[in-house]
């Protein structure tokens, strides 16, 4: 008779096929299914998946994951909270483009302020050959010696879009280590079909696709451009704690991708563009933006009329109000406006998010309608 537990955990549940988690279920008094549908699906191109003869129609049968199997029956949470990026700009395209501007965003107070772009865009003159670039794979060789000497600390990932660009960088990095240069044992190079779950410092990106010798431009986009293909994008571009350099031979406007079969490649154009307005320094952040109408009986509208020397502004999308003086943030203010009453729980909005604030850097006070308006 096989064991049971009384908790079955299943992390990372968007990666497994659905038969292979539920035999542990059945083991299991309660089951958590843990996961993100905006990450890598189960892939295995040498695999025959389980099949069986059936005239039924089950939805059951037509999911790939777990985390899709579970969805169907059980109760769904989404954590909203976002802990890895030290910055907002590392973190905000795919707030946009996969997950709907729900992702709660709480940078570092000094990297707020830091004039330091998140994101550099690093344009080479590359050549696109047998499906490698050489002289981006040389730039990435050459940023990595340089960021090791200008930051021993930080840790590096690199990430390419194809697995023989993956083997080019590889190559040049075992063979400048084998000239002697140290290179730290932290540092991964990898593709976008097997980077998820790692996280680094500074995640360095060769996006490969360049013209030919004769100037020609393919579109071709290899495992971007299949179904479900944007989440090895999400996947990719999420990395980051500190940093993204974004090495590439092309310019945003030189991707033609109106007519590839999925969205995949699409939003890697977008994201280039992202990539470069966050470099030129460009980007800004913007408020969160709730489905309540704005009115001007809010707390936060009253607080902006109030003649202050102080700067208060609607910009950032974890406080109603910023501080600035001189351009630069001095702390926050928190009401009980639309954040306040969206907050999950008591404890969310009373214990956590001041928690947080503290532990990142941020000065914040708190004003209540209830003692503004009896001061009135």
């Amino acid at each position: 008779m096989p064991g049971f537990f009384d908790l079955v955990i299943f992390d990372e549940a968007s990666q497994c096929y659905a038969e292979y988690g539920i035999p542990a279920i059945y083991r299991g008094r309660q089951t958590v299914v843990v996961g993100d549908s905006k990450q890598l699906t189960p892939f295995d191109l040498y695999r025959i998946k389980y099949e069986a003869d059936t005239e039924e129609e089950t939805p059951a049968l037509e999911v790939a994951s777990l985390l899709d199997l579970a969805k169907q029956y059980w109760p769904e949470v989404q954590l909203q909270g976002h802990y890895r990026s030290q910055s907002l700009a590392l973190i905000d395209f795919s707030n946009q483009h996969f997950y709907k501007n729900k992702l709660q965003l709480l940078p570092y107070f000094k990297v707020a302020n830091s004039l330091e772009p998140a994101i550099y865009y690093e344009k080479v003159e590359g050549v696109w050959e047998n499906n490698q670039n050489e002289v981006e794979a040389d730039k990435i060789v050459e940023l990595v010696q340089q960021l090791q000497q200008n930051f021993p600390m930080a840790s590096l990932g690199i990430v390419t879009f194809n697995q023989p660009q993956q083997q080019l960088i590889a190559q040049k990095i075992a063979l400048i280590e084998e000239q002697g240069t140290q290179i730290a044992s932290a540092l991964f190079v990898k593709n976008i079909e097997n980077v998820q779950g790692d996280e680094r410092d500074i995640i360095l990106f060769s996006v490969g696709y360049a013209p030919d010798i004769r100037g020609k431009m393919k579109a071709q986009f290899g495992s971007l451009n299949v179904q479900g293909g944007e989440n090895r994008l999400n996947v990719a571009i999420t990395r980051a704690r500190q940093r993204i350099v974004v090495v590439t031979s092309i310019l945003p406007h030189q991707l033609q991708v109106e007519d590839t079969a999925h969205v995949g490649p699409k939003l890697l154009k977008a994201y280039l563009y992202y990539a470069l307005e966050v470099s030129e320094g460009i980007f800004k952040p913007q408020p969160l933006i709730l489905e309540k109408k704005y009115s001007d009986w809010f707390l936060k509208e009253q607080l902006k009329q109030k003649k202050t020397t102080q700067e208060l502004k609607e910009e950032l999308p974890f406080a109603d109000l910023t501080i600035k003086e001189n351009n630069r943030y001095t702390g926050v203010i928190l009401t009980d406006d639309e954040h306040y009453q969206q907050a999950i729980s008591v404890k969310e909005a009373h214990a956590y998010l001041p928690l947080q604030l503290r532990n990142k850097g941020w000065f914040f006070e708190r004003v209540w309608s209830r003692e503004w308006w009896r001061k009135q």
